[in-house]
């Protein structure tokens, strides 16, 4: 990574929370740089392209030179999306409410034995998931092998369990069906914010708006409402 690229980054460390945290795990490919506004290209399961900037017209560059990169674009503030647009059609997309935890929130540590998850696990948590159109084997086993996850057992069965996203976000909390309402839910996210904080490195999550659960257990943990952010592909 260049000065350039760097300080763009780093101006707004806050703002660039998805980009800097998925660089972290996946390396830079490409870049394109419009005055103080960046196109980056770093791939996991696909060939994201992710933007970095504050200005309509420095984008509105950025799209017109370098559109036919990739078709698929990450962590987008609601105003770059018309942009894309007028260079392709949407095929889907998906949004989210992004929650951030501030350094200064000190959250309970996890009462009960908190664990990593071995990638062994990855078909199990796959068939148990609630969002497998949004995740494949190949992603759950890149993920417990790159970042950090949490994992409870009981009598020898792990019964509740989160990891990271490709940026770093926390997240696919899930605890089985039968194993709901005792506090499990809790539990992992304190043990994935302890792991995240030992490390040093920022914590957030991103939340489907429909999903209550996860968005009143982010808030009674002390996260913030940060901002919208959306995926999009285009055909």
């Amino acid at each position: 990574m260049d000065q350039n690229l760097f300080n763009i980054l780093n101006s707004n460390p806050s703002r660039n929370i998805a980009v800097l945290g998925f660089l972290n795990s996946y390396p830079l490919m490409e870049y394109y740089i419009e005055g103080k506004s960046a196109l980056i290209l770093a791939k996991s399961d696909y060939n994201w392209a992710h933007i970095a900037s504050f200005s309509e017209e420095e984008l509105s560059i950025l799209l017109q030179k370098h559109h036919n990169k990739s078709k698929y674009y990450y962590s987008l503030e609601d105003w770059m999306i018309p942009l894309i647009l007028k260079h392709g059609e949407e095929d889907w997309r998906m949004t989210t409410n992004r929650f951030v935890l501030d350094d200064k929130e000190v959250p309970d540590l996890p009462k009960l034995n908190i664990k990593p998850i071995d990638k062994s696990y990855t078909e199990f948590m796959y068939e148990n998931s609630d969002y497998k159109e949004y995740l494949s084997l190949d992603y759950i086993e890149d993920r417990l092998s790159k970042d950090i996850s949490a994992g409870i057992w009981i009598e020898g069965k792990l019964v509740a369990w989160g990891f990271t996203h490709d940026d770093g976000a926390l997240g696919f909390l899930h605890v089985l069906e039968e194993h709901r309402q005792k506090g499990y839910a809790i539990e992992i996210m304190l043990g994935l914010i302890q792991m995240r904080k030992n490390e040093n490195k920022a914590v957030f999550g991103n939340i489907l708006p429909h999903n209550h659960a996860s968005t009143n257990l982010v808030k009674k943990l002390g996260f913030r409402l940060d901002c919208r952010i959306s995926w999009l592909k285009l055909k």
